[in-house]
């Protein structure tokens, strides 16, 4: 079975989306611009300081990226560390992995104050340890923070399991060497031999996960 299985946390382990959403679309209106739905999907993923200069670019530059950074991590970090909503499937998925002893850890592109409030928010997790955009130079798209939960739980990246949810981290999880499946939920995702594609968490099951590894062993000594 994988070594691991490392989790992104927005719009993937839990149900952030419509928060962020919330929070930027307040923000933005307070300052005069109509955020909308294709502004956030623009974002989707991060990092934030991708999101931060897009919304400065939005609003002419006449607040930085900095300054709008501080106040959305501040909105967010109240928001998040009330309560948490996740994903279907995802806490009972983590449960099974637990019960089967296969260590796991989630990995963000969000500041470190916000991961450590979704952690608050969250009455049951099963995670090792967590990583957050700040903790390594590097934050996604770069596979840094994949490489690095990796380095921390002490497995090897291309026998862990990755699930990921946007373009950013489908990008650094498919450059960490890692098997990836993703549950993206507004954009197309298409397969790859190393990359599956499911609706939820409610839909795999431990044949699944047994199929997925076969899968990984067989690709890997393609390449050796």
């Amino acid at each position: 079975m994988f070594e691991a299985v490392l989790f992104d946390m927005d719009g993937l382990f839990i149900d952030s989306e419509p928060d962020w959403h919330a929070a930027e679309s307040e923000m933005m209106r307070a300052y005069g611009y109509n955020w909308t739905q294709a502004d956030q999907l623009k974002c989707l993923g991060g990092p934030l300081l991708r999101v931060t200069q897009y919304m400065s670019d939005c609003l002419d530059g006449e607040r930085s990226a900095e300054e709008l950074g501080l106040t959305i991590v501040a909105e967010m970090k109240k928001r998040v560390s009330k309560s948490v909503t996740l994903m279907p499937g995802a806490l009972e998925f983590s449960r099974k992995l637990k019960k089967a002893g296969i260590p796991q850890a989630l990995v963000s592109a969000s500041p470190r104050e916000i991961v450590d409030a979704a952690l608050i928010g969250m009455n049951e997790k099963y995670f090792s340890f967590s990583v957050a955009s700040g903790d390594i130079e590097r934050t996604k798209p770069f596979p840094d923070p994949y490489l690095h939960a990796a380095k921390l739980l002490g497995v090897a990246i291309e026998n862990s399991l990755i699930f990921e949810d946007s373009p950013t981290g489908l990008t650094a999880a498919r450059a960490s060497g890692a098997f990836v499946v993703g549950i993206p939920h507004y954009i197309e995702v298409a397969e790859e031999p190393r990359l599956k594609i499911v609706k939820s968490f409610t839909e795999i099951s431990e044949g699944d996960l047994a199929d997925w590894y076969a899968i990984n062993r067989r690709e890997l000594g393609r390449s050796s």
